[in-house]
């Protein structure tokens, strides 16, 4: 009973506190502001898109040439997904020693949407935040435009010079 009289005065106390207290409420999933595939100043945003989107397949393969010729050219932004470690066995070591596969998980154009393997070295890779955003700059390897399939989408190979995750 003694015990009664203080426990009561505490549950009084917090029930008139917490409703007094005004916070603003966060998406804490919610993605960083910086992270905007579809309208930063990106290789593949959507006016970009949109343009490659209606080229005829001849004008895409030249566009696609185009950027292979131009290191460091190709700019993009994606939700970092997974990683790994590269063999020098393997042909893609030449790109870096480590692989990460990354994807714009909401559709950039229409229903096209973008994955991304990404090889950058190790040390470079380990300091990403995974499931975080990330946006990079480098040189595309190759690309595929699967457009036959619905929904469509881009998947890209690029060798990252920049590479860091967004939190802003």
């Amino acid at each position: 009973m003694r015990y009664l009289l203080p426990l009561v005065a505490v549950l009084t106390t917090t029930a008139v506190a917490v409703p007094g207290c005004k916070s603003e409420k966060k998406d804490l999933l919610a993605f960083p502001a910086g992270y905007q595939p579809q309208t930063a100043e990106l290789t593949f945003n959507k006016a970009n898109l949109e343009a490659f989107n209606s080229m005829t397949p001849d004008a895409r393969e030249k566009h696609i040439e185009e950027l292979k010729g131009t290191p460091g050219s190709f700019k993009g932004q994606a939700v970092h997904q997974s990683g790994n470690g590269i063999a020098d066995t393997v042909e893609e070591f030449e790109f870096g020693d480590y692989e990460i596969q990354a994807h714009t998980p909401e559709p950039v154009l229409f229903e096209i949407t973008i994955e991304y393997n990404i090889y950058t070295q190790k040390d470079v890779a380990k300091a990403l935040h995974p499931t975080r955003p990330l946006e990079f700059s480098g040189t595309l390897i190759d690309m595929r435009y699967e457009d036959a399939s619905k929904p469509r989408k881009l998947v890209v190979r690029v060798k990252a010079d920049e590479l860091k995750t967004i939190t802003k």
